[in-house]
């Protein structure tokens, strides 16, 4: 199973391939902001530091989203982002 790794509290957590990042989230009670869930606000922006290749590819309009919401290259979406493997994230202001 892979695991995600949130450096925010530093903890590791295993999930099934395929879990969304907001799904992680709100099972174990991570500590992440999110907004409306479904890709629209930008608030539960992260950064994959770690394993970005374990991860679905950034749809346009996550790209869309991500592109108002800030200027930080690689920023993705949490409630947007599949997790495949193991990876580390950390939010994006």
């Amino acid at each position: 199973m892979p695991t995600v790794k949130t450096l925010v509290d530093g903890k590791t957590y295993e999930v099934a391939a395929g879990t969304k990042f907001l799904d992680l989230c709100q099972k174990q009670k991570v500590k992440h902001d999110f907004g409306c869930t479904v890709g629209s606000y930008g608030v539960c922006r992260l950064e994959v530091v770690e394993g970005a290749a374990h991860v679905d590819p950034i749809t346009a309009d996550e790209q869309d989203t991500v592109a108002m919401s800030t200027d930080h290259a690689g920023a993705r979406l949490g409630c947007q982002l599949v997790i495949r493997g193991d990876i580390a994230v950390r939010p994006v202001a």
